[in-house]
């Protein structure tokens, strides 16, 4: 009888264990794809500002990549840059200042935005929500020309 009962359960509690993970993974929601992807800018040809732009002609490009932080109610200061930058929003609400022609223009940025910055066009950035603002900046540029200047 002890055989019997012993080749039972060899028998049952493999069986048991497949039965339980069927179960278990029947439970689960739909299984999330391991890469995704989500366009955030496609083939953008001119700035925020309705700007053409192109890439600098040189034979030494560079590619320089900061993620800015701005605290609560803090500024950037009156800026600009020389060179193409891509920016993204990371987290936060960040409102920019351009002076266009001696004209303010203001823009407001959300979490989750990308932008082709102006080029050659002084402006202030400004945090405007509650927490930080994190942005990622891209700079497309050359030895020659500088990301950023100050003017302040």
């Amino acid at each position: 009888m002890r055989s019997v009962m012993s080749k039972h359960r060899r028998i049952l509690f493999p069986a048991s264990l497949v039965l339980f993970a069927a179960l278990v993974s029947g439970c689960q929601g739909p299984a999330l794809p391991l890469v995704s992807s989500e366009v955030v800018m496609d083939n953008e040809g001119q700035t925020i500002l309705q700007e053409d732009f192109g890439y600098p002609d040189t034979d030494e490009p560079q590619v320089t990549s900061s993620i800015v932080t701005l605290q609560e109610d803090a500024e950037t200061g009156l800026h600009l840059h020389e060179a193409p930058m891509y920016a993204y929003v990371m987290e936060g609400t960040l409102q920019v200042t351009y002076l266009v022609a001696g004209v303010e223009t203001i823009k407001v940025y959300e979490e989750g935005e990308a932008i082709m910055e102006g080029l050659d066009t002084p402006h202030n950035g400004k945090n405007i929500g509650e927490g930080p603002v994190r942005v990622l900046v891209v700079n497309m540029g050359s030895p020659d020309l500088e990301n950023t200047v100050m003017l302040d």
